[in-house]
């Protein structure tokens, strides 16, 4: 990251509009001192109006992002920034989002297991002169894994909260026996991404904040 993106980031109010701890600990993780502000955005899209998953997650990105922006904007301190992400499993037509409960992880991890599927992050970034929006994939293959390894997975409690059932960075990275892509992209921020617009945005050449 540019000398002066640091700068900006770390000397402004930085939002997280996104209560995964997992999100917190890779902004964290780049020296800024976020703040999170989870969205009570409806996530309500219909999602056969979008032509593939990745646009789906980027418009739900940038709903959360503005539900929090007109939420804060009259502060005394408004942010400077506000960063946005959703993430979503596909496998061929097939979308898993986080399971309702242990029967439907159990379900999910059954249905993915040796096979490929494609983990989409949607972000979305704003402050209060410009808002950049996008997605990026990571290809996930799960390993030959048994009834009896999901069924532990699923007990340990883990997947309950994740999309697709599965953390990447804890348990979950058992069963995963190659990524084709940014592994943090599987984790809900797309580290090289986000970086690459945030220097485009705090950079020598605009001025945002």
């Amino acid at each position: 990251m540019l000398e002066q993106t640091m700068q900006a980031l770390t000397t402004s109010r930085v939002i997280l509009a996104s209560g995964s701890p997992r999100r917190y600990e890779i902004i964290k993780s780049l020296g800024i001192n976020v703040e999170v502000v989870p969205p009570m955005y409806d996530e309500n899209l219909d999602r056969s109006a979008y032509k593939n998953t990745g646009e789906y997650v980027q418009d739900l990105a940038k709903y959360k992002v503005e539900e929090v922006y007109n939420k804060l904007k009259d502060d005394t301190v408004p942010p400077s920034l506000i960063i946005g992400a959703d993430t979503m499993v596909a496998m061929g037509d097939s979308i898993y989002g986080k399971p309702k409960d242990k029967l439907q992880a159990f379900e999910m991890l059954s249905s993915l297991a040796n096979k490929e599927h494609t983990v989409y992050t949607g972000m979305c970034l704003k402050t209060p002169k410009t808002e950049v929006n996008f997605y990026e994939s990571t290809k996930v293959k799960f390993g030959d894994i048994s009834k009896e390894q999901i069924e532990a997975y699923v007990k340990s409690g883990e997947p309950l909260d994740k999309a697709g059932a599965y953390g990447i960075q804890g348990i979950g990275g058992c069963l995963i026996e190659r990524i084709y892509g940014d592994f943090y992209t599987v984790m809900g921020v797309p580290l090289y991404a986000m970086t690459k617009q945030l220097n485009k945005i705090f950079g020598p050449n605009l001025h945002s904040t």
